[in-house]
C-alpha cells in the first residue's frame, strides 16, 4: 500500500472517530445547558481546544497502529517514499477540500448576514473543517484506488 493511501485511510478513520467524539461531546454539553449563559462561546472554545488535543492523540495512535498492522500483515517494512504521483494526488485532494471549505465559509458569512448566531456559525465552521478533511482523505483514497 502506498504511503499516501495509508495516510488517507488512517486520516479517514481518525476523522470519523473525532467527528463522533466531538458530536457526542457537544450534544451532551448542549443538552445540559452549558451553552446557555453569556459565556457560551468561551465554554464551546474550551471544549474544542480539549478535543483538539484528544484528536491529536487519536491521530498518532491510529497512525502507529496502521503502520504496525501493515508491517505485520505484509511481513515487510512499509515504503515511505513519495513520487510525483503522490504529490499530484495530494494537490488534487487538497483542491477539492479547499473548494468545500471556501464556499462553505462563504455560506456561513451569508448565514450570519441574515441574522444567524455566532454559536451556529462556529459550529458550522467546525463541521466544514471536519468535512473538508474527510473529503480530502476520501478523494485521496479514491484517486489511489483508481490509479490516478
Amino acid at each position: 500500500m502506498p504511503v499516501g493511501e495509508r495516510e488517507a485511510l488512517t486520516g479517514l478513520i481518525t476523522m470519523l472517530i473525532v467527528v463522533v467524539l466531538v458530536t457526542f461531546r457537544l450534544f451532551d454539553q448542549h443538552a445540559s445547558g452549558a451553552f446557555d449563559g453569556p459565556d457560551a462561546l468561551q465554554v464551546w472554545a474550551r471544549s474544542i481546544l480539549i478535543l483538539i488535543g484528544v484528536s491529536i492523540a487519536i491521530a498518532i495512535a491510529v497512525s502507529v497502529l496502521a503502520h504496525i498492522l501493515e508491517a505485520v500483515l505484509t511481513g515487510e517494512r512499509p515504503d515511505d517514499r513519495r513520487d510525483e504521483r503522490d504529490h499530484l494526488i495530494e494537490r488534487r485532494a487538497l483542491s477539492w477540500a479547499w473548494y468545500l471549505l471556501s464556499f462553505g465559509i462563504l455560506a456561513v458569512i451569508v448565514d450570519l448576514a441574515f441574522g444567524s448566531s455566532a454559536f451556529r456559525a462556529l459550529n458550522l465552521i467546525l463541521a466544514l473543517c471536519a468535512g473538508a478533511e474527510l473529503v480530502k482523505d476520501g478523494v485521496k483514497l479514491i484517486l489511489y484506488r483508481r490509479g490516478s
